[in-house]
This record gives structure tokens, C-alpha cells and sequence, in this order.
């Protein structure tokens, strides 16, 4: 939900001033995309049952549709929270650290 509740709460907040979503599209969450303001960075998982390469790319066109800034990025050969360390059984620390890298850099640009 972490990752839903992200772009929920930026859709909701003008005061939001850059948004970083890990793996998060929810169905029964529904950001309002058109209020929209903070640019948003998208971290994803290509072997994601729920959110798959094909929903992120919709969810980019939509954004970028509504001339709202978005990057997506879909990590190769990994599964659903690979960034959560506790989870052994999708850890993968080189697309960890790559995300987080991505993450910070993003943050400092625009915020």
C-alpha cells in the first residue's frame, strides 16, 4: 500500500513537492491524476504479479498524458518488494541500491 499511498497523498497535496512510488498501483486506489502537481519517479518490478510492465507504462502514458513530469523504471528479473532487505526471498541488492540511487538523486532535483 506504501507505494499507492504515495501517489494518493501527492495527488492530494499541491504541498508535495516531488513523489517516488516503489511498486505501488493499487485497484482500489485512485489518485486523482489531474490535481496532480510533484513530478513523479516510479520504481518497479518486471516480475510483479500485481503491477506488471504493461500497468506501469499505462500509468506513465496517462501521466504524461495529462502533461504531468513521470519517470518509470521497471527493474529487470525481479519480484515484487525487491527492495525490502527482510525479505530474503526477493532481496536483490544491486537493484536495491540502484533504486535507492535513482530515489535520492530525483529528491535532489526537485526538491
Amino acid at each position: 500500500m506504501g507505494g499507492a499511498l504515495s501517489l494518493y497523498a501527492a495527488s492530494k497535496n499541491p504541498q508535495v513537492g516531488a513523489c517516488v512510488v516503489f511498486y505501488g498501483i493499487h485497484p482500489n486506489v485512485k489518485p486523482d491524476l489531474r490535481s496532480l502537481e510533484a513530478p513523479v519517479l516510479g520504481i518497479y518490478a518486471e516480475r510483479d504479479g500485481s503491477v506488471t510492465p504493461d500497468v506501469v507504462r499505462e500509468l506513465e502514458a496517462k501521466l504524461k498524458g495529462l502533461g504531468k513530469s513521470a519517470e518509470m523504471h521497471i527493474y529487470p528479473n525481479v519480484d515484487h518488494a525487491f527492495f525490502n532487505d527482510h525479505r530474503v526471498d526477493v532481496y536483490d541488492a544491486k537493484a536495491a541500491e540502484d533504486a535507492w540511487r535513482r530515489a535520492i538523486q530525483f529528491f535532489a532535483r526537485h526538491l
